[in-house]
């Protein structure tokens, strides 16, 4: 589909220029069937992280009206294997629920149970990951005493697995660096599926 040579690794613009013939969908296929390939298992922990679009000159970004310098990535992370199960980005940086409540129900058949930081404190979430058959490790943000007692309820072990999705994420960062390089934003998306992929 890609129209690839099978020989040696392609140039990034060969890349790019491929993107634009693939719609995101198939790019989003290649990443679960990869991440399948590493017998996950049934314990996901989702985190976000930041990636630079400064490779672009600060001409060219002043030409083009693009300010916003970074893309939000959030990535829901099998702990057993380390595979990115699934990925969303945005250039707009939407607050941690609405995206963690996106990726998170479109997995629920792959987890049972799923471990996140205070960013994803909304009893919504846990409400509609539960209906799902999930079980919600997410620690609540400290309002009341009660709230530490939700805390202090929380599996310690499956919740401390959670640190796979921040090494996931810097794995990529050390192997293919912290910045994204088309100058699209949708060609960015596809370049982060691929990576994660």
């Amino acid at each position: 589909m890609l129209q690839l040579a099978r020989t040696a690794f392609p140039a990034p613009s060969t890349l790019y220029r491929s993107f634009e013939r693939v719609p995101m969908s198939v790019w989003r296929g290649f990443l679960r069937e990869s991440a399948t390939i590493c017998d996950p298992g049934s314990h996901g922990a989702i985190d976000a992280t930041f990636f630079d679009r400064e490779t672009a000159s600060r001409h060219y970004q002043h030409r083009s009206d693009r300010h916003i310098r970074t893309l939000k990535t959030t990535a829901l992370v099998d702990t057993d294997s380390c595979a990115i199960l699934d990925l969303h980005c945005s250039a707009h940086w939407p607050h941690d629920t609405q995206t963690g409540r996106r990726v998170a129900l479109r997995n629920t058949e792959k987890i049972e149970s799923i471990a996140g930081d205070k960013g994803y404190d909304d009893q919504s979430l846990r409400d509609a990951l539960r209906s799902e058959g999930v079980r919600p490790l997410l620690r609540h943000r400290l309002f009341a005493a009660y709230d530490h007692a939700h805390n202090a309820r929380l599996d310690s072990e499956l919740y401390g697995q959670r640190w796979m999705a921040e090494t996931a994420f810097s794995a990529i960062k050390r192997r293919f660096g912290p910045a994204v390089h088309p100058r699209a934003w949708y060609r960015e998306f596809r370049e982060l599926v691929l990576t994660a992929a």
